[in-house]
């Protein structure tokens, strides 16, 4: 099967959400620079709390989940159907599901004045998939650097001022012109069609239910953190687990696009194995050279930057190893979802995720201190890559092919970086140029259709052929 990117081409399209998400990385560290000369980790701590209240909303709020969406959309269009259904039900089941956030009427003051700022976040989450299902990218990230500048950048107004209360007011003003920009290329009319919206919900339940465990054991660390050691403590952690998640969040970036392509290309013809194999040892080379690299540069970043901070540097080192060196094992839900077999695996990963991130932090937190969080963290990194494994290979999605074992083994091998970051990389940099994870079918197709300003990665790339 022969690709024609005309539309849909994922290498653009990942290339833009990539400079969007160097943008949100770049503000986002000036934030948190501003923050660390001017306020307290207790200040960290409240910011922390409102994320953590945003991923609650996109969590347990999503009864339409936001990846099904995306993947609805795509295949509609690919098959020529009516997407427009979808669309508004989507978008108006935000709405309608929107006044459950008021029980944050419980909480401080600074939790239930963000109300506005959820409502417009899950909308705007919505417009987003629905946008990146349609193939169109530059209007999706455009969205996003509008809301990142407002996020990161004006806000921090608030920090001079020691106020969360107006940190919350921009941060809300940001999500509300992001959903005004959006309606412009996505004019909203209220129609709620219960049929779409049962559909999508039935088949996504084990999606949705993965959402909210992965919720725990995404921020199971943070929570136990707060409640055993305090927000002191959790503002240490959340600014190095935000630093040691950069790396990752680039790479993830570039895989962005993956989903609404693959589904219309798998619509179209194409085999998944092909794809989701090409993307995987594509992304184990740029995941090993960017894991490495990370822990060895970003504990230095945070004692030049940062050095109140200092008792994080530990953690850091662990979460920037493991977090990123398993993106490619992370990557394959991507191609779980596109395919559209059997999602109960879901539910499976993300139980056993969150059952491991809670009880280690439990068990290490009160003896380690926020070294134990970190330690969960990666327990849970390497638990959930060997289930998507597994479950990529029952249905179908990949093969233990020669390439594919040598990309695993040398993201095993990467632990070694533990006791010497040096040894570490010359590993990985004699196994990458040695056994050849990268085809020269791949490398051609590559070449093809990478932009012109980037020819420069494909000189890189050859030097491991």
């Amino acid at each position: 099967m022969i690709y024609q990117f005309k539309i849909m081409n994922p290498l653009t399209g990942s290339l833009k959400f990539l400079a969007t998400t160097l943008l949100n990385s770049i503000t986002a560290l000036l934030f948190f620079l501003i923050v660390a000369h001017f306020s307290s980790p207790s200040f960290v701590g409240k910011v922390a709390i409102i994320q953590l209240i945003e991923t609650i909303t996109g969590s347990f709020f999503a009864l339409l989940p936001f990846n099904l969406v995306t993947r609805d959309i795509s295949h509609k269009y690919a098959s020529s159907q009516d997407h427009r259904k979808v669309v508004s039900t989507s978008l108006s089941y935000s709405l309608l599901v929107s006044p459950f956030l008021l029980f944050l009427f419980l909480f401080p003051s600074y939790v239930w004045l963000s109300i506005p700022y959820f409502v417009l976040y899950l909308f705007s989450t919505y417009q987003y998939q629905i946008l990146s299902g349609l193939g169109k990218f530059s209007e999706t990230n455009l969205g996003n650097v509008i809301f990142t500048v407002t996020r990161w950048g004006i806000s921090s107004v608030a920090v001079f001022y020691h106020s969360i209360s107006l940190l919350i007011l921009i941060w809300t003003l940001g999500a509300l012109v992001r959903v005004i920009y959006y309606n412009h290329y996505l004019p909203f009319k209220f129609h709620f069609d219960f049929q779409v919206a049962k559909e999508i919900a039935k088949i996504g339940v084990p999606i949705y239910l993965s959402g909210i465990v992965s919720f725990i054991s995404g921020q199971g660390d943070r929570v136990v953190t707060a409640f055993l050691l305090g927000s002191y403590s959790l503002g240490i952690y959340q600014l190095v687990a935000l630093i040691s998640v950069v790396p990752n969040t680039l790479i993830w970036s570039l895989t962005s696009a993956l989903l609404p392509s693959s589904t219309y290309y798998y619509t179209k013809g194409v085999e998944m194995r092909e794809m989701a194999s090409g993307a995987f040892r594509l992304l184990t080379f740029l995941s090993l050279l960017l894991g490495v690299s990370s822990y060895a540069i970003a504990p230095y970043l945070v004692l030049k930057l940062f050095p109140e901070y200092s008792p994080g540097v530990e953690v850091l080192k662990i979460l920037v190893l493991f977090i990123t060196v398993t993106m490619p094992f992370q990557i394959l839900s991507t191609f779980l979802i596109a395919l559209n077999k059997n999602y109960r695996p879901f539910l499976v990963i993300g139980s056993a995720s969150a059952i491991e991130v809670v009880l280690v932090s439990f068990l290490l937190i009160p003896r380690m201190g926020i070294l134990g969080a970190g330690i969960a963290q990666a327990g849970n990194a390497i638990v959930t890559s060997i289930l998507y494994v597994i479950f990529s290979l029952k249905q179908g999605i990949i093969t233990l092919d020669r390439k594919t074992i040598y990309s695993i083994l040398l993201i095993s091998l990467s632990s070694i970086s533990l006791f010497s970051w040096v040894i570490g990389a010359l590993v990985i940099i004699l196994g990458l140029k040695f056994l050849g994870i990268i085809t020269n079918k791949e490398m051609a197709l590559i070449q093809k259709f990478i932009p012109p300003q980037l020819r420069f990665f494909i000189r890189i790339l050859n030097l491991f052929i």
